[in-house]
């Protein structure tokens, strides 16, 4: 039975590959295909979104996701994680992940719960990438907003000794590590093909998802409107978010313990049911062996997400 599914699993990946390459474009096509895609799209896009049209270099996830609002969801996250991956390639990833996991789970888990096992299996290795994708955004943007005070400063000091603001920009970018570094870079080549620095900036606040650096954009945007001392207003923007960072430490330092416990109440009930087994595993063998023991068990994962839900919207505090 394993030997067939091993080759059931080979064949679908080799057909799958076979018609991917099949229905690609010919590489010696593709750099004439790219400028006249560019040339037809020059007059009706955005010079920062032309670079950003090709969803994926596979044809048919690229023509199921082009689109989308979850395409267009998902090329957001990507860029904010600070990824090169496209979105067809992004969902290929999370399709043979999931595959992956459900056809491993299913040779090797025998019995009635086999199917049941893998359907699970492979729902959550579907969502593996998503959730390292969360995270690989959530600590970019925290990466994002520990660097703003420096960046400010260096803009702010570059504008008063007699610097353009496009040239402040550039010697922070210049001084500073990734990824505002990466960002700052951008920035220049975006109004480098033509972008105004307004709209420029504001697709850097909107791809990194940093509220502190969607202040900063705001409160620039708002001066070059009306006019003033940049400088000093960065200056005072800077110590905005200084102390804006000074109180979420001081909150985190706080609720620590609490945080703390809420992570053991999380996984308590896991170490407990794996305690059980290993103790008395035939009186536990009946929760997935029995009907209403599986009931039971989607219930409790059910109640358990929920709770570990709860617990950790209330221990988060905004600022």
């Amino acid at each position: 039975m394993g030997l067939e599914i091993i080759a059931a699993a080979f064949a679908f990946i080799a057909v799958t590959a076979l018609v991917l390459a099949i229905t690609a474009p010919a590489p010696g096509r593709r750099v004439e295909q790219r400028l006249a895609k560019l040339n037809h799209t020059a007059d009706r896009a955005p010079v920062g979104s032309v670079l950003r049209l090709d969803k994926g270099t596979f044809p048919i996830l690229r023509r199921i996701v082009t689109g989308t609002a979850w395409s267009d969801r998902a090329s957001r996250d990507l860029d904010r994680a600070g990824l090169t991956l496209k979105v067809s390639e992004y969902l290929m990833l999370r399709i043979l992940v999931g595959a992956g996991a459900g056809v491993f789970v299913f040779m090797i888990v025998s019995g009635s719960v086999a199917l049941f096992a893998a359907i699970a299996a492979g729902v959550i290795g579907f969502m593996i990438p998503a959730w390292f994708l969360s995270y690989r955004r959530t600590r970019r943007q925290s990466a994002i907003t520990g660097q703003l005070v420096e960046t400010l400063t260096l803009i702010s000091n570059a504008l008063r000794s007699g610097f353009a603001f496009t040239q402040a920009i550039e010697l922070a970018a210049k001084q500073m590590e990734p990824p505002i570094e990466e960002e700052l870079n951008r920035v220049i080549r975006d109004t480098s093909l033509g972008m105004p620095m307004d709209d420029a900036l504001q697709e850097m606040a909107d791809r990194s998802g940093s509220y502190d650096l969607d202040m900063i954009v705001a409160t620039i945007l708002i001066q070059r409107t009306t006019g003033g001392n940049l400088s000093e207003i960065l200056d005072n923007v800077a110590e905005t978010v200084r102390e804006r960072e000074r109180l979420q430490k001081e909150i985190r330092a706080l609720t620590a313990s609490q945080r703390f416990t809420g992570t053991i109440l999380s996984f308590y009930p896991l170490l407990l049911a794996a305690l059980l087994f290993v103790i008395q595993p035939d009186l536990m063998s009946v929760l997935w062996e029995n009907e209403v023991g599986r009931v039971l068990l989607v219930i409790a994962g059910v109640l358990m997400g929920l709770g570990i839900f709860t617990m950790r919207r209330i221990l988060r505090l905004e600022v």
